[in-house]
């Protein structure tokens, strides 16, 4: 399999804990998860901040779950579970009693996965919101939430988060789920 080794020694390290290399994992793909949101929001009427919150999981969910000997690059992966908790996102806002979704079109297309991150420029205000977003999780994340959140991207089920951290029970487990979405949707 051929892959970038630095992308390799970014990723393990970022998986370690590391939060300089997670900051550079997340600033390489933000341009491509603002054009994903921004495309997805113009044709569903969904907020696209909201929609780029949703991509950014996609993107720390691919970070927990690459698989290194899997054949693909990150890049790519990454790309593609981020198109994917979009997608989610637009599923789910288009469900009975969720907010009325015009006509969605799918947001792949063949000019996707070009030219997305290719000005230098993009790239450091990309890594730069990235450190902001890990400096604002530390500010206004309490321990407790952003212990529950490890857990979450590392892959535990709410049951395994519960019993690791001594909470009541699954619900709560998920009420701190939606109060660090709500906090998150503040970051700007």
């Amino acid at each position: 399999m051929v892959y970038d080794k630095q992308e390799a020694i970014c990723l393990r390290a970022a998986r370690a804990g590391d939060d300089a290399a997670m900051a550079s994992l997340i600033s390489d793909q933000l341009p491509f998860i603002r054009q994903k949101a921004a495309s997805a929001a113009s044709v569903s009427g969904l907020d696209a901040e909201d929609l780029a919150q949703e991509g950014l999981i996609g993107l720390l969910n691919a970070v927990r779950s690459f698989d290194f000997y899997g054949g693909a690059a990150f890049r790519t992966y990454a790309r593609t579970c981020i198109v994917n908790s979009i997608r989610s996102a637009l599923r789910r806002a288009s469900r009975p009693g969720a907010v009325p979704v015009r006509a969605v079109l799918p947001i792949d297309s063949a000019d996707d996965w070009t030219g997305v991150a290719n000005d230098p420029q993009d790239i450091v205000v990309g890594r730069e919101q990235a450190v902001r977003l890990l400096q604002f999780v530390d500010k206004h994340l309490s321990a407790r939430e952003q212990a529950v959140l490890r857990l979450y991207l590392a892959g535990s089920s709410y049951a395994a988060i519960a019993e690791s951290l001594s909470l009541k029970d699954c619900k709560a487990v998920d009420n701190t789920l939606q109060r660090i979405r709500k906090k998150l949707k503040s970051f700007s």
